[in-house]
């Protein structure tokens, strides 16, 4: 047992911004897919909140993986360091926050 979690630990992750996505529905077909390259199931992550696909695999195994993920018409980029994840945050980008605040002084108003 603890070699075979050894052997999952050596297995790099690597994320993906997956764009084009909206719900959880959409979530689980991009793992679906990924899964259909011979995937194990807690091997791919999609979150919904950060558009970030975590894929636990062998770096040969990610152009069939990427391949089986392209036919779900979801766009998708590798990201190459932490640091793109932190630029990319959708709550860091000034044009949300503006939109965020117009929204909520709106309810207010409403209120």
């Amino acid at each position: 047992m603890a070699n075979a979690e050894s052997a999952i630990a050596d297995i790099p992750s690597f994320r993906y911004r997956v764009s084009g996505m909206d719900c959880a529905k959409d979530a689980a077909q991009i793992e679906r897919a990924a899964q259909s390259a011979g995937i194990a199931p807690d091997a791919v992550k999609v979150s919904t909140a950060t558009h970030i696909m975590t894929l636990t695999a062998p770096e040969a195994r990610l152009p069939e993986i990427e391949k089986a993920v392209e036919t779900t018409g979801y766009g998708f980029d590798r990201i190459e360091s932490d640091e793109d994840i932190q630029q990319g945050a959708a709550h860091q980008d000034p044009g949300y926050r503006r939109a965020l605040w117009i929204v909520v002084i709106l309810n207010v108003g409403v209120a």
